[in-house]
């Protein structure tokens, strides 16, 4: 073989980067025997070649695919461009990456005046007029740029025309010769360049068409925003077509080796009857379900059985199988893991392992985190009962997960009930505890308040006061559902504008509760209002302007750790964390204020116990400063909602609509608010990882947010040395999964 065209006979999968997935794969089921229609590989190099040579193919590539379609001549016994028993290709995409502006086939390529005569006296003019109408509309729109629609409308008023004449003897045949003939005549009056009757023509154009749109702008920004080098290139897939449509003992059909619904290993799928497959413009088609295969072909069921089987088998996954049954022969076109709902999805992973297809690894990297937390949201979110048999294969897959799984999966909680909830979801500690919102509480809010207008620090503290038992029975009762396992707190964060009301009709209800004069109270809360309370006084701000917060709940952790610290066997690990920093000095003033409480504390308790302090590493400055800050700070928590805001200058809230708008013109690639930008958050993440760790190298490093479960993140933040991800309760088994098939996939690295 030579690296510019390939033939199946020469490839398999480990040639993607030179093949592509299609023709990787093709040549793949080609090398395991199954009856694979012959064809050739276009490759990359032939594709770096092509644009390194002024996006022209080169004689040598011309050549080579001369003589690969002399190779698929002698195979099929057909001839291309003969008028008769005439060879037809397909051409399609093969990318290295899914890059979805370059999807698209092209079918029925070779047909012209001369091969339809010869295709309709092997196969008959309805036969031989469909492939012709359906050739003529791809390669106007795949190759020359013509919208299809153009084809469409034509085609329609073509019939339109035939219906009000009073000819009666307008056939559907002889709508499609007017239709030929238009199709022609757009092609020459959109480009102005005819239709090529030469099938090898046809072909150049095909492949040079492909191989052009890897550098069109929509392909272009799609690599530019994924880093995708411009050298990967694209490959293209030459096929000799084989036709479903071709007569009655003649299907195309898909198939899944087992139930995606369900899980049950019994095949099913659909094909229909005379039917090339695709979408069909000129006539109502009905699919058959793959049971009645037997019924129409006998002799064939068996045998595609053991071929689905064979595959399933082959690539350790349930597959999904296109096919192609020509005048009672079986074709295998293409194989690709099949989709599946979450509740099949354990099944078939368990299952798999227990019939000895695949082995623990595998099953685990073949389960989509998504499914999981699907299941997750139906159980504990949704109300519905998930079956035993589902829950039993849900808890399996999770425990074979954190066998593979070196980094923790912690729970970022509000409540109590919320740590209940995490250590049922198999949760290792609490990564997150939002303090703040323990005083949401109908009744635990107006003593919040209280304490934040309050006139004076006698006030204050008397609100203060009444607070504190309240949160540290919270503490309490958290750390007692905890045991020893990690608990991280963090102080009060949001400012005092997020509590307060901002209505009239609000404050009103108020000051009734609160007893206070309706204008003062209003008074009060506008000299509070903040524009930007996202970047307000919040977090460490909050602490060092009202260090009697700190005190008030850094008595309530420690006291509260103490007490039931003299209870248990081991001893707790808490945690209390400072948010939102942008300095060493304010980290510091902060946490003298927690230490001093600590102090004060802690002496009156026989059973001694420490408390690490750190902080979120949430703003762009605190992690420029990671090197500095690490000299003081026990551990880092990456904050990666703020941190992500702060870096692309956005707020969540007021963006989501726009977020939404860049994705679909692929000026994004992700939200970046749930799947983190490596680009550029993760950039920052990774240089605060490093300043962190060549200050302190054993520092512990954690991710906080909704991206800690996402799998991408996962595997990002894994790859740089994060030890812990915290996300909300109901992700923790996602995440758990997507962090052992983070692992699974390093070690096959």
């Amino acid at each position: 073989m030579g690296e510019l065209l390939c033939s199946f006979n020469e490839g398999n999968k480990q040639m993607r980067s030179l093949l592509g997935g299609k023709g990787a794969n093709l040549s793949e089921m080609t090398s395991i025997g199954l009856p694979v229609p012959f064809g050739f590989v276009v490759t990359t190099k032939a594709c770096n070649d092509f644009f390194d040579g002024g996006n022209v193919l080169s004689s040598q590539i011309i050549r080579e695919m001369e003589a690969k379609i002399r190779e698929i001549e002698e195979v099929t016994g057909k001839k291309f461009g003969s008028g008769e028993n005439p060879l037809l290709v397909s051409v399609r995409t093969s990318n290295v990456v899914g890059i979805p502006a370059m999807a698209g086939s092209i079918l029925n390529l070779g047909l012209n005046d001369e091969t339809f005569k010869g295709l309709a006296a092997i196969g008959g003019m309805e036969f031989a007029l469909d492939c012709y109408t359906r050739f003529l509309r791809t390669y106007g729109s795949l190759v020359r740029n013509i919208p299809q629609k153009s084809f469409i409308s034509a085609y329609e008023d073509i019939k339109k025309r035939a219906e009000e004449s009073s000819d009666s003897q307008c056939s559907e045949e002889a709508i499609l010769f007017d239709a030929i003939r238009e199709y022609k005549s757009i092609i020459l009056k959109r480009t102005g360049r005819p239709f090529p009757e030469d099938p090898f023509e046809q072909l150049k154009e095909a492949v040079s068409a492909i191989l052009n749109r890897w550098n069109s702008y929509a392909v272009r920004s799609y690599r530019e925003l994924h880093e995708i080098p411009k050298e990967i290139g694209t490959a293209v897939v030459v096929q000799a077509m084989v036709f479903g449509n071709i007569d009655d003992k003649s299907c195309t059909g898909m198939v899944f080796t087992r139930d995606p619904n369900t899980g049950e290993k019994v095949t099913c799928g659909q094909f229909m009857m005379k039917s090339q497959g695709g979408d069909d413009y000129f006539r109502d088609m009905k699919a058959v379900k793959i049971e009645k295969l037997e019924d129409f072909f006998p002799e064939l069921n068996e045998k595609f059985l053991r071929m689905a089987q064979l595959l399933e088998n082959y690539y350790k996954n349930m597959q999904e199988i296109e096919f192609t049954v020509e005048r009672g022969k079986l074709y295998m076109l293409e194989t690709k893991a099949a989709r599946r709902t979450p509740s099949a999805s354990v099944k078939i992973a368990v299952d798999m392992v227990d019939e000895g297809i695949v082995d623990i690894a595998t099953s685990v990297a073949n389960i989509r985190a998504a499914d999981i937390n699907k299941l997750v949201l139906s159980q504990f979110s949704d109300g519905d009962e998930v079956d035993r048999e589902t829950l039993d294969n849900f808890k399996k897959i999770l425990e074979w997960a954190d066998e593979f799984r070196s980094v923790g999966i912690r729970a970022n909680i509000d409540t109590p009930e919320d740590a209940e909830l995490a250590l049922r979801l198999g949760a290792e500690g609490v990564g997150l505890c939002r303090s703040e919102h323990m005083f949401f509480d109908e009744e635990r809010i107006y003593d919040f308040i209280k304490m934040i207008i309050a006139d004076d620090e006698y006030e204050r503290n008397k609100a203060l006061s009444a607070m504190k038992p309240y949160q540290k029975d919270d503490f309490k009762r958290i750390f007692e559902i905890m045991e020893d396992r990690p608990v991280t707190i963090r102080l009060l964060d949001p400012s005092f504008h997020r509590f307060l009301p901002h209505t009239e009709t609000d404050i009103k209800k108020l000051a009734r509760k609160l007893k206070l004069p309706e204008k003062k109270l209003a008074a009060k809360i506008l000299l509070m209002k903040e524009e930007n309370p996202a970047m307000g006084k919040r977090g460490s701000r909050l602490a060092v302007l009202h260090p009697e917060i700190v005190m008030m709940q850094t008595e309530a952790i420690v006291e509260a750790a103490m007490e039931v610290n003299e209870k248990i066997d081991g001893e707790l690990n808490v945690s209390i964390m400072v948010p939102f920093i942008s300095s060493v000095r304010e980290f510091m003033n902060v946490r003298d204020t927690v230490q001093k409480a600590v102090d004060s504390c802690i002496g009156s308790y026989e059973k001694k116990m420490e408390f690490a302090v750190g902080t979120m590493i949430e703003t762009p400055r605190a992690a420029l400063l990671s090197d500095m800050i690490a000299e003081k700070a026990d551990f880092f928590s990456f904050g990666t909602n703020d941190l992500t805001e702060l870096i692309y200058g956005i707020s969540k809230e007021d963006t989501e609509d726009m977020i939404e708008e860049y994705v679909k013109k692929d000026i994004l690639d992700k939200n970046p608010m749930y799947s983190l930008d490596k680009r550029g958050v993760g950039r920052m993440i990774e240089m605060s990882v490093t300043l962190g760790r060549k200050t302190k190298p054993k520092l512990k490093m954690g991710i906080c947010g909704e991206h800690a479960a996402d799998p991408d993140t996962i595997e990002f933040c894994q790859s740089i040395g994060i030890n812990y991800f915290s996300c909300s309760t109901l992700r923790i088994p996602g995440a758990r999964l997507a962090a052992a098939q983070a692992e699974i996939k390093s070690f096959k690295k």
